[in-house]
């Protein structure tokens, strides 16, 4: 693939980030990025179609072929290419370093291709492109997207669902599960992190359960001490929520506040720690200060691993129910919050063992105050 050919450059006015392909803006593009902005897509939401845009570009370079005359195989080819080319991180971690599965928390390490859920979005992304492009006359003569299965969203309660097949190209995603960090490890790591800051974001998002974006935009004001209550803008919705945490995290910010961060109202909450060149912390930093602090067990824990947690942790408290925990979390539906009531396979396991080394229960007899013989004759038994 032509990777020097276009870039996605973040702008300060108007869209905030465009696509120049090969060397000046691509129209098209920027009219399909434009369209998703007027409908309130979030610059993330920008940004990721213009990279896939821009994938997609570089694929049809390489093949001579406009992408106005793109065609079904071509989609195919791609998808191909995805599920066998390496990604831009696994070219820097080095070819030559095997995918393993962490010996601590039993999760695979990054794979060295385009994961299932990248292809489907790929293919989501240029599906709503083409179709664009199509209601507004920009060139091409068809979709070569093939069209995703219908999903019967009028469908009748009464009635059983029935299995549809995937679309072409789909890939088959797994199943989500969700992975609590034991609370020995959580000790652990906790006592790993050296400084008031670091202390603070992690009693946050493991009592609050806020995603680690959301925490991380987090500005001075937006907290309050006397109801150990804080505002974050929530993925998604983009909400001003209120959400609760406890009262060793409003103590562990107040020790962070007081070695003097910048706290103009308004002002990012979360900065680098060094006082020269100070600046916000970012989610890459932070991604990087739990690594860290995992180095002394070994494990590969993410951020979204903490929600998790605080997740599970609301769940076995009987004071709340499902509908607590959903409010907390800001899920949409409470069917997302129900994932969380499901054991985890270490818990199930550890059932099992349990269970195979309970001794086992004694052998029927017979009391001696009757006769054996004539019992088992008169039950049939065979003596």
């Amino acid at each position: 693939m032509t990777a020097q050919l276009g870039r996605v450059v973040k702008s300060s006015e108007g869209l905030p980030y465009r696509l120049l392909f090969p060397d000046s803006e691509h129209e098209a593009a920027s009219s399909f990025l434009r369209e998703l902005a007027a409908s309130d897509c979030s610059p993330a939401t920008l940004r990721s179609y213009a990279f896939d845009l821009l994938r997609w570009f570089r694929f049809l370079s390489d093949r001579f072929t406009p992408w106005e005359k793109a065609e079904r195989l071509d989609v195919r080819e791609l998808v191909e290419h995805m599920k066998a080319a390496p990604t831009a991180n696994a070219l820097r971690r080095g070819l030559e370093a095997a995918a393993t599965t962490n010996a601590v928390t039993r999760k695979a390490g990054p794979g060295k291709s385009f994961s299932a859920n990248s292809i489907n979005h790929q293919l989501s992304v240029l599906s709503s492109f083409y179709d664009f492009a199509l209601e507004m006359d920009l060139g091409p003569l068809v979709n070569p997207v093939p069209r995703q299965t219908a999903r019967h969203s009028h469908h009748n309660p009464m009635d059983p669902f029935q299995r549809t097949r995937r679309g072409s190209y789909r890939q088959r995603v797994p199943r989500p599960a969700w992975r609590g960090i034991p609370e020995d490890a959580i000790a652990a790591i906790f006592n790993a992190v050296h400084n008031h800051r670091d202390r603070a974001l992690l009693s946050f998002w493991l009592s609050s359960g806020v995603r680690a974006e959301e925490l991380l935009g987090m500005r001075h004001g937006d907290y309050d001490f006397g109801e150990h209550t804080f505002f974050v803008t929530s993925k998604g919705t983009r909400n001003r929520d209120m959400v609760p945490a406890s009262s060793d995290a409003f103590v562990w910010l107040a020790l962070y506040m007081k070695e003097g961060q910048p706290a103009s109202p308004g002002d990012p909450v979360w900065w680098t720690i060094p006082p020269r060149n100070r600046r916000p912390l970012t989610y890459s930093a932070a991604r990087r200060m739990f690594a860290r602090a995992q180095s002394v067990l070994g494990s590969n824990w993410t951020l979204h691993d903490l929600r998790h947690t605080a997740a599970e942790r609301m769940i076995a408290d009987p004071a709340f129910t499902l509908v607590d925990v959903q409010t907390v979390l800001r899920h949409a539906s409470i069917t997302t919050t129900t994932v969380y009531t499901q054991p985890r396979m270490e818990d199930v396991l550890q059932k099992v063992l349990e269970h195979y080394a309970q001794p086992r229960p004694p052998a029927a007899s017979v009391e001696p105050e009757y006769d054996e013989a004539a019992v088992r004759e008169l039950l049939g038994l065979s003596s």
